[in-house]
């Protein structure tokens, strides 16, 4: 017999799809070859091993981990990525060819235990000497579009609730020394205590370690503020770009604001990054009902403490979706205090015309001036 007969019986055999008469020709090979029982046997445990605890059951998994994140804030749009180890040809192009339906589910099946088993003892073989961290590991990816937030719950219970146009991503299966996610844009965080696993969030300019504790990150692209507010616990704050990688513990009320001097780091060697500007002040809370004006947003309230308009605007792009365009230079600095709940964007712009900016708007497109 040959070996691709012997392959294609062994497949049947597995799947279920082998006739009596294929049984019995793979019966008689095996009494006649007593040292392929031993190759047959393996097989039939990696094929069992990996119905066990394949494919299926990780999407499985995974599919129950997404249900989690069905708890949203103002109709958020939410959007999964991930790495899929088997995807589908779905190639308009491609040739579709018309086949009896069991010789098909034969050449699947034949195709797909021959390439598996092929494929883990290559890996054996091949990679037995590999590091373990070469292997790829796939992630997740959860964002909102401007205009929406969303609270999810990641696989280890902690809550994150993310404002509008942020980004986290994380490992799928989330195991390991340490729960690492990594942070574009702002989201308040309430992590699960576990001292064995710290909790780390990365951002381009700080890293924050926690055990468990709740508090809220800034960290957008277009701004040169990094903020980070504690609202109870402790967190550790590395600075990534300085030179020494400062470390800064955070009690409970405290807020660490770290600004960079682009303009100075473009007039000074790359290599040796700038020191960063440290601001470490209070939490501001409202007095009549003790609310921390920093995580404000996860009430659905957008909030201004004494911020240069400049800012304001940003915060008026990212809620409402529009482009803000100050006409004037000097006007960029003046600095307002608000908080708006519920309210829309001409109720937003109305109250701005009460303290003397005007403003127009052109479909998306809003223009402030004096």
């Amino acid at each position: 017999m040959h070996q691709d007969r012997f392959w294609e019986l062994v497949s049947l055999k597995l799947s279920g799809e082998a006739s009596p008469s294929e049984l019995a020709e793979l019966e008689n090979f095996l009494q006649d070859h007593p040292a392929e029982n031993s190759r047959f046997d393996l097989l039939a445990t990696i094929w069992e091993a990996r119905q066990e605890n394949g494919t299926l059951r990780k999407k499985e998994s995974f599919n129950k981990h997404l249900q989690r994140l069905s708890t949203h804030l103002a109709e958020p749009v939410l959007q999964y990525e991930s790495v899929d180890p088997f995807p589908l040809n779905n190639d308009e192009n491609s040739t579709i060819v018309n086949l009896p339906s069991r010789n098909y589910r034969k050449l699947a099946w034949v195709g797909g235990i021959a390439a598996s088993v092929i494929t883990i003892f290559l890996f054996f073989t091949l990679n037995r000497e590999q590091p373990k961290n070469n292997i790829a590991k796939a992630q997740n990816t959860i964002s909102t579009k401007r205009g929406s937030k969303s609270k999810i719950q990641l696989p280890d219970g902690t809550q994150v609730w993310l404002n509008a146009d942020s980004r986290i991503t994380y490992k799928e299966n989330f195991q390991g020394e340490l729960r690492e996610v990594e942070l574009t844009g702002e989201a308040f965080f309430d992590v699960v205590r576990d001292e064995s696993r710290p909790f780390i969030i990365h951002t381009s300019t700080i890293d924050v370690k926690v055990l468990g504790t709740a508090f809220n990150v800034r960290s957008y692209a277009n701004e040169k503020n990094t903020e980070t507010s504690l609202i109870h616990g402790s967190i550790e704050v590395t600075l990534v770009k300085s030179a020494d990688k400062r470390k800064i513990t955070l009690k409970p009320n405290d807020k660490l604001i770290v600004t960079y001097d682009e303009a100075a780091l473009e007039q000074k060697d790359k290599a040796r990054p700038h020191s960063p500007l440290l601001t470490l002040g209070r939490i501001n809370y409202r007095k009549k009902d003790s609310s921390a004006l920093e995580t404000l947003w996860v009430d659905n309230k957008l909030a201004f403490d004494e911020e240069p308009l400049e800012e304001i605007a940003l915060k008026i792009e990212r809620w409402y979706d529009v482009k803000v365009i100050i006409a004037d230079e000097e006007l960029k600095k003046e600095k307002f205090s608000g908080i708006f709940e519920d309210e829309n964007l001409e109720q937003v712009l109305e109250a701005l015309r009460f303290a003397g900016i005007k403003s127009s708007v052109n479909r998306k497109e809003v223009v402030l001036k004096q």
